[in-house]
């Protein structure tokens, strides 16, 4: 049995409603998901849109960094439209704010310093410590990490905290669990005499899959629903040996910028209130991950 943490791998392809032919790299819809940014819900109401900075309401825009590989949240369908969880959120937010959304795709490893340097407004990020030293995060769903083996792999346990060692890892660039994983796990490893960990590093999440089912790694370290969405694409070449929700994600927009996240945080708790935020967590499977506080900068 994998460790489980508040769900289940099992549960969680259940409410992801994924085929054995989906593909989370290109993004294929999952089943009730619509194609294209068709956010559902969200109107501008007058009194939250007046909270909006004046620099962004003469501009008339919200600018948010996206990434297309990170299904459900965001990612490219098989029409090449962006869309996802967090995409929809954001247009409906943006609606509220009677702002147009602004997405500028790029890979993950460019959302922080982006959003540090102004470049957005916004960007999807998981919630953690470090992070929470230069951003305020809104977090809008709970998340965490799976280990993907290959499936011939004669591991079938893992715990990607402790069994590690010795063992070539395959990470997406920029993240948190590469951060993790390369540093307090590895030294971990190295304070009890162990072997250091190989880690890989690579931009996308395509490319660890394809690491792992390949077997120039052994195992490779996603968020949850991504890795459950390649296990069930291929249960022949990868299988899924660890899962562990531990975080939330959500918006994260740099501190100081308080006028912003108090706009955007209004908008998203009438997207809550109206039943706009239940609908697009349903929308795509997951409304078990909901956090419908919302709150800011949340540990877990």
């Amino acid at each position: 049995m994998l460790r489980k943490k508040l769900v289940t791998a099992g549960a969680f392809l259940a409410l992801l409603g994924l085929s054995a032919c989906s593909n989370p790299s290109s993004g294929d819809t999952p089943d009730g998901a619509t194609s294209g940014q068709e956010a559902a819900g969200g109107e501008a109401v007058p009194e939250i849109a007046e909270m909006v900075p004046a620099e962004i309401r003469e501009r008339g825009t919200l600018r948010i960094g996206a990434t297309s590989t990170n299904m459900p949240a965001q990612y490219t369908d098989e029409d090449g439209e962006l869309t996802g969880v967090a995409i929809e959120i954001y247009e409906a937010t943006a609606r509220v704010l009677d702002l147009e959304a602004d997405f500028d795709v790029v890979t993950f490893d460019a959302l922080q310093p982006g959003v540090e340097s102004g470049r957005y407004d916004l960007a999807t990020m998981g919630a953690n410590k470090e992070r929470m030293e230069l951003f305020d995060i809104i977090s809008l769903y709970q998340n965490g990490f799976a280990t993907i083996a290959h499936a011939g792999s004669e591991d079938d346990e893992v715990d990607y905290k402790a069994d590690l060692c010795g063992r070539s890892v395959a990470v997406t660039k920029g993240t948190l669990v590469e951060r993790l994983i390369s540093g307090d796990i590895n030294t971990a490893c190295v304070d009890a005499g162990e072997p250091e960990i190989q880690v890989n590093s690579y931009v996308d999440n395509a490319g660890v899959a394809l690491a792992v089912t390949s077997e120039q790694d052994e195992f490779g370290v996603l968020e949850i629903v991504v890795a459950l969405a390649y296990a069930d694409r291929d249960p022949d070449a990868v299988k899924v040996v660890d899962t562990d929700v531990t975080l939330s994600s959500g918006a994260a927009i740099k501190q100081g910028n308080d006028e912003l996240l108090d706009a955007v945080h209004a908008a998203m708790l009438h997207l809550v209130d109206t039943g706009v935020y239940e609908q697009i967590m349903t929308k795509y499977g997951i409304a078990d991950m909901m956090l419908p506080e919302l709150p800011i900068d949340l540990t877990m």
